[in-house]
């Protein structure tokens, strides 16, 4: 009778060891699947991010660009009555009027010859030396040039420029630039990023260089505007954006990942550690009822 006994425990402890082990395969299974499915997922997030917010960047710069064009077009005396009068201050406040009517979130502008050379040297306290680089640059190209971020000569404001030609008195290439800030770009990265990462506008010609994020992360930015290299590191998509020198990035957060993953790890200890008390309590109902 013992004996039978002994075997009846044996047996039992044995079924209830084995399921445990199953229970066990099955949760690591299943948490391995949860974890790859969760990096998938925010890999598919993160891509549809970064080319929504590049779409909208590169339509944003396009938008500024034609409107430009047909502000340039269509004052085209006021242009020309400047150019040939640099000094004219009541030409230069009439114009500057009119600017900030149709572009009331622009920085500066100034007017320049075909050569690239700047026309209004006594109102240009804004126009720095790279402004006047890109100006070179676009009547160098023939209108081909590239948006990039700049500061102003004060450091006060960043910015970026866009250049038109129109028909000046001397010249059909005469060239009338103007520059905008910053902070528009901030708001679409905003508008387009997911929770848990962050969008940014880096240099294609200094690496991990930030020209622009979106608003919630701006506080967490490095005093350098440089990511380091741990932060290149975590970029999981990017794109170039036509028409800049910009490439689109995005990266996750520090812990998006590793609390996800730390949060699935808990849940499935969790189950099994309850699996594990029914087990035993269990056994131990099968005993009393043995004994």
């Amino acid at each position: 009778m013992m004996s039978r006994k002994k075997a009846a425990r044996k047996l039992a402890n044995e079924l209830i060891m084995v399921c445990l082990v199953m229970v066990g395969l099955l949760l690591i299974w299943n948490a391995s699947q949860r974890i790859v499915n969760f990096n998938e997922h925010q890999q598919e997030l993160a891509e549809h991010s970064v080319r929504s917010a590049a779409s909208e960047v590169e339509l944003f710069i396009k938008g500024y660009q034609r409107a430009v064009d047909i502000f340039a077009e269509e004052n085209r005396t006021f242009l020309s009555t400047l150019e040939l009068w640099p000094q004219d201050m009541e030409s230069y406040l009439l114009l500057q009027e009119k600017i900030a009517r149709y572009f009331p979130e622009h920085l500066t502008f100034t007017l320049a010859d075909s050569n690239g050379t700047t026309l209004l040297e006594g109102f240009e306290g804004l126009i720095g030396k790279h402004c006047k680089e890109d100006i070179q640059i676009f009547a160098a190209n023939e209108g081909e040039y590239s948006i990039n971020r700049h500061q102003s000569p004060e450091g006060d404001y960043s910015h970026f420029d866009i250049m038109s030609y129109w028909q000046g008195s001397e010249s059909d290439e005469s060239v009338f630039f103007i520059s905008f800030k910053m902070d528009r770009l901030g708001n679409i990265l905003e508008n387009t990023r997911v929770s848990g990462h962050q969008l940014m506008l880096v240099r294609q010609d200094k690496p991990g260089y930030i020209d622009a994020t979106s608003e919630s992360n701006r506080e967490n930015l490095p005093e350098d505007d440089q990511l380091d290299d741990d932060a290149q590191r975590r970029i999981s998509f990017s794109l170039p954006v036509p028409g800049t020198h910009w490439n689109l990035v995005i990266l996750p957060d520090n812990t998006l990942y590793s609390q996800a993953h730390r949060s699935i790890l808990m849940q499935v200890m969790l189950m099994f550690i309850g699996f594990l008390v029914v087990c035993f309590i269990m056994r131990m109902i099968l005993l009393d009822e043995e004994d």
